[in-house]
């Protein structure tokens, strides 16, 4: 009996210490494992946008600088080179030039004095020359043909804009400046538009502007280059006046309503993007084609670079974004729109469409890289840009 009690008051002691000594065990594993681990190291791409998007973006001076595109959808690959320098009372100087492998040219200087008013008014000011050797055109509207005929064009601008944002979600903006286009033929061996279309206006026109608009816009997203949730509600009212003769005078306007659908905290997204745009020309006057809203290339992008071009056009994009990993992200889409001559026939009739998807790659508030793949009717088309869809 003795030895029975004995036997169970030592087994008893065992299995009660047997719990003790697995959680000790679990316990100096864990502790151990805390001195010895790392923290998650960021590569050399994931520092490199951090570290930019902290000293304001990439759109930030920072001495002489690699830059691209920026001249006309179309130009193909653009590199070019920068210099930006930030002066002791906040003024920000830029120069760049920008050459691309079709012969497309830009110069541009821009300078813009520090922020006011806690940094909700903003003054920009620019000079800028652009050159665009050749340009392709197709017939006006959305059912034309995919007959091609190509025109120059050289833009000369001297600009100055403003900024506001009142409230948090309330933006106002402004801006007045001088335009001078020249148009031509497109090249010796690209068949001219007025040997291939009738009654276009604005063939060889080089009409001087006074360019002034204006906009008011509800914007809820996390920044303009990049986000995962928000509103964005903008219209933008144009006015371009011919300073020389001709009867190019109209007026336009934009529209845009954007809304972003966060799931899972924003790792998967869902975009849906609409925008529009009208014109107006008084009687006598005409608005030319080079100046006329158009879809195609960056919109569009199942179909070549304005591809489809009338007084009026809308454009309707769909895309469902997924995180891969920090400042990556993949997404399918899809693109729908037209362009017409009259206003009442901006329905959801005759639609344009593509299909598509790509890879993005972002900072918190910045875009400067997109890659994607899209086919319409007319074929499939590789789209490299260095700026956000929509905004």
């Amino acid at each position: 009996m003795l030895l029975a009690a004995f036997v169970l008051a030592a087994a008893t002691g065992a299995f009660a210490q047997e719990p003790a000594s697995r959680a000790e065990e679990q316990a100096r594993r864990q502790e151990e494992k805390a001195r010895t681990a790392h923290p998650g190291q960021k590569n050399w791409l994931e520092r490199k946008i951090l570290d930019i998007e902290a000293a304001g973006g990439f759109g930030t001076p920072r001495g002489v600088m690699p830059t691209f595109g920026g001249i006309k959808s179309g130009s193909g690959l653009a590199p070019g080179v920068a210099y930006g320098k930030l002066f002791n009372n906040g003024t920000v100087a830029l120069i760049k030039g920008v050459y691309s492998i079709r012969n497309f040219k830009l110069a541009q200087f821009s300078l813009a004095p520090p922020p006011l008013a806690g940094g909700r008014l903003r003054f920009d000011s620019r000079v800028r020359w652009q050159d665009a050797p050749s340009l392709a055109f197709y017939a006006l509207g959305t059912p034309s043909p995919k007959t091609r005929a190509d025109y120059s064009e050289t833009k000369t601008e001297v600009s100055a804009s403003a900024a506001f944002r009142p409230a948090r979600l309330l933006r106002l903006a402004g801006s007045i400046g001088f335009e001078r286009f020249k148009t031509g033929p497109g090249g010796s061996n690209t068949p001219r538009i007025e040997t291939s279309f009738t009654l276009v206006p604005g063939v060889n026109a080089d009409p001087d502007y006074l360019h002034t608009s204006g906009s008011v816009a509800i914007d809820s997203r996390d920044a303009d280059g990049y986000s995962r949730r928000g509103t964005l509600l903008r219209a933008t009212l144009h006015d371009y006046r011919q300073q020389n003769e001709g009867p190019y005078s109209f007026r336009r306007v934009d529209g845009a309503a954007e809304q972003y659908v966060p799931i899972l905290q924003g790792n998967w997204v869902i975009y849906l993007g609409l925008h529009a745009s009208t014109t107006t020309a008084g009687q006598g006057h005409e608005v030319p084609f080079f100046l006329m809203p158009d879809i195609g290339g960056s919109d569009l992008r199942g179909y070549d670079n304005r591809r489809f071009r009338d007084r009026h056009s809308m454009i309707f994009t769909a895309e469902y974004r997924w995180y891969v990993q920090e400042f990556v992200d993949l997404a399918l889409f899809y693109d729908a729109g037209k362009a017409v001559a009259n206003r009442r026939d901006l329905d959801v009739s005759g639609l344009k469409s593509n299909v598509g998807a790509g890879i993005r790659f972002h900072g918190p508030r910045s875009t400067p890289l997109r890659l994607e793949v899209a086919r319409g009717t007319e074929g499939l088309r590789l789209i490299i840009a260095f700026s956000p869809i929509g905004g």
